[in-house]
């Protein structure tokens, strides 16, 4: 069993899933707004360990002990119910979700691509200026990144992009790249996912007018649609294992 969580309008997500159930894994889509409409939930932490289980409004449940893939693809938590029930505290109240969400997401047993963590329910999304240090870490060319108290630091990376961009998939152990980028960059590619500890990053390249490749912008949600058939077996031989 693959699961993939996604908010509705993530079609890389549905692409993927629908993907995946052509190779022959059965795979269910459970979305934002179905976790958040759940009809039951229990989760247990102590000594020996976490479990959850949910019951989902259309009657599906999702159990810990039953040994499941997952593609998560998460980007906040569900607040449809919260909107209308938690009034003043509503802030206080999303923030209480966000803790369960990341809690009972670390207690499924299978294999996670991504992992939760504080800073993303779908991976850690960093600050521009950390991801140029860490991709420069791990030697893939990266321009100067330059900031200042009225720039926004998504612009001031996206207006530096070389144009023209190519991206490279690290899924798990395995890279997917076009062929035109050389085997120093796709295990450059590899290093920076370990380094940020996800297991699936889409690195965008693109070319300076020198014709060498420039880091441009790196996600833990990338758009899987353009990985075509080749992430699709990436994913599925992580998710599977």
């Amino acid at each position: 069993m693959i699961l993939v969580f996604c908010e509705l309008t993530d079609t890389a997500a549905l692409w993927a899933a629908e993907r995946l159930r052509g190779g022959g894994a059965e795979t269910e889509v459970v979305t934002a707004p179905a976790l958040g409409s759940a009809t039951r939930w229990e989760h247990r932490v102590g000594r020996s360990g976490a479990s959850v289980e949910i019951e989902l409004d259309d009657g599906r449940r999702l159990s810990s002990r039953r040994r499941m893939g997952v593609l998560n693809r998460l980007s906040f938590v569900p607040t449809e119910r919260l909107d209308r029930i938690a009034g003043a505290d509503r802030d206080y109240a999303v923030q209480e979700m966000n803790a369960l969400f990341l809690s009972w997401l670390h207690a499924l047993p299978g294999p996670v691509v991504n992992r939760p963590a504080p800073q993303g329910l779908g991976g850690n999304w960093r600050h521009p200026s950390m991801w140029a240090a860490l991709a420069g870490r791990a030697g893939l060319p990266v321009a100067t990144y330059r900031q200042s108290s009225e720039t926004d630091p998504n612009a001031a990376w996206l207006a530096a992009r070389p144009p023209f961009p190519t991206t490279v998939f690290v899924v798990g152990e395995a890279v997917v790249a076009s062929p035109i980028v050389g085997g120093e960059l796709r295990q450059a590619c590899a290093r920076l996912a370990r380094a940020a500890g996800e297991s699936l990053l889409g690195i965008d390249l693109g070319m300076r007018h020198d014709g060498t490749w420039e880091v441009g912008w790196i996600s833990p949600l990338p758009d899987l649609m353009r990985g075509g058939e080749r992430i699709v077996e990436a994913l599925a031989a992580v998710l599977e294992a």
